[in-house]
């Protein structure tokens, strides 16, 4: 990120504040859109947390990007202005179409690739408007914690579910953050608002015992303890450690002793530098008690992402709000979602050997045995676990009633310095077989009817063969 890009965020982020400070007069009412993932969720209840502030009347909606009739729908709606969170830039036109064109304002924070148009009822935030990279630089919930810190220093403890909703889509990298991220982090630890230490990256360090701990592991999936009783019981013995302890209850030298057990485990897993770092590295803690639920940023990343995951958004939301009975449940829901991801990948291992080949990318077609939310998820799990090669970009198919299927597109940052962009060959695959996706250069998503998966499969391999 060079010093002209940041300039032009912290302009865009500037003009943004100033259009949204001058609608916070009690008497706008608004309409927040925001996806439904980690970062969509920490975004939202960023903005909440201003507009309840200045006692702005606002509703919010959690919804996966709206189509054009969703939006022509939404513009029939009573309210002044919109706003989209995490969503909004690959929708401009439907949204100068049918809202804009009402004279209705609207806000745009994303951090998507996507046209942008001028209109005078219109701002955007969006990384890509400034020459930052959405996927790595920074995310929604950074930009509109940018966007709000802007509007009232007031905000400034927001930083952590900021952090959270980076990490939650996965813009922490094997060599830490980047761009806004990279000062954001930075300077939540200079105000003590986060803690950096280092250890064992599992989740559940701050809330589970070591057992239960590594039992339900899937970031990473650890072959052999994850999903086994057995042999994490077996494990904590042999090192001589209370079932009763959590990770951050073992000192150093423990902590230290019980990852190198692990890595001995996983045997050839352990050279894999995704798992390696996925497993031990930094960690990042909050200091204050803006937040209810886990102090552990990864933790409440997973805790937000299972929410959406199981379509139980505004329960994490809530959590996100203050709720401290929301907290407890958005903390049941996480752990239901593990198991049910424990499920998941134990299934995709069984099946590694089955995926197909194309000169470009790999896949396998899922059919109807997993659920449409977790397929990408899973994917991008495998591959920080050591589970998938990363030579090409992995798909998942997925059936999500009769006649309609579900693509996840998952890359690494090693392949998108080579020119691989998944989200554009998705974008431009979809669009030529009658279907709708988008997504970042290391992550993308697309649906289109199940009788264009061989065509699908082609062209996709014709775009992204280019690179």
């Amino acid at each position: 990120m060079s010093r002209a890009e940041l300039r032009r965020f912290r302009h865009a982020t500037e003009e943004a504040a100033s259009f949204l400070r001058s609608r916070l007069d009690g008497k706008t009412r608004i309409k927040v859109l925001s996806h439904l993932d980690a970062d969509g969720i920490a975004s939202a209840a960023i903005l909440a947390k201003c507009l309840y502030r200045y006692n702005v009347p606002f509703t919010v909606r959690f919804t996966l990007p709206l189509a054009p009739n969703e939006i022509a729908e939404l513009a029939k709606e009573d309210h002044d202005m919109f706003i989209f969170l995490d969503q909004g830039s690959s929708q401009m036109d439907a949204i100068h179409k049918f809202i804009l064109a009402k004279h209705r304002d609207v806000l745009v924070i994303d951090h998507h690739p996507g046209p942008f148009v001028e209109h005078p009822n219109l701002a955007c935030l969006n990384p890509h408007m400034c020459g930052l990279n959405g996927g790595r630089d920074v995310s929604a919930s950074g930009s509109t914690y940018s966007v709000v810190e802007h509007v009232d220093l007031r905000f400034r403890g927001l930083a952590g579910l900021a952090i959270a909703g980076a990490i939650g889509d996965r813009q922490e990298f094997l060599d830490g953050f980047t761009g806004v991220n990279e000062n954001l982090v930075r300077r939540a630890i200079d105000l003590g608002l986060v803690y950096q230490s280092e250890g064992l990256r599992l989740i559940g360090r701050t809330i589970y015992p070591v057992v239960e701990c590594l039992r339900l592991s899937i970031r990473p999936y650890i072959l052999g303890l994850s999903g086994s009783l057995r042999a994490c019981r077996s494990l904590v013995d042999t090192l001589g450690i209370s079932h009763e302890s959590t990770l951050c209850d073992l000192g150093e030298e423990v902590e230290r002793r019980l990852a190198e057990a692990i890595f001995a485990r996983v045997g050839s897993i352990a050279t894999n530098e995704q798992f390696s770092r996925t497993l031990w590295g930094k960690l990042y803690s909050l200091t204050t008690d803006e937040l209810v639920g886990p102090r552990d940023l990864r933790e409440y990343a997973m805790m937000l992402d299972a929410c959406g995951n199981l379509r139980k958004p505004e329960v994490g939301f809530a959590a996100a709000m203050g709720d401290e009975d929301a907290a407890t449940e958005a903390l049941a829901v996480m752990s239901s979602y593990q198991e049910q991801m424990l499920n998941v990948l134990g299934e995709l291992v069984k099946k590694l050997g089955s995926f197909k080949l194309f000169p470009s990318f790999r896949y396998f077609n899922f059919g109807s045995s997993v659920g449409p939310g977790f397929v990408g998820e899973a994917l991008s799990l495998a591959i920080e676990s050591g589970l998938i090669p990363t030579d090409r970009p992995v798909l998942g198919l997925v059936r999500t009633d009769k006649d309609k299927i579900k693509i996840s597109a998952r890359s690494t940052p090693a392949l998108a310095a080579q020119g691989v962009d998944v989200g554009q060959a998705m974008a431009k695959t979809v669009a030529e077989i009658g279907g709708h996706g988008s997504g970042h250069d290391v992550a993308a998503a697309g649906r289109i009817p199940m009788q264009k998966i061989d065509e699908f499969l082609n062209i996709f391999e014709r775009v992204l063969g280019r690179k």
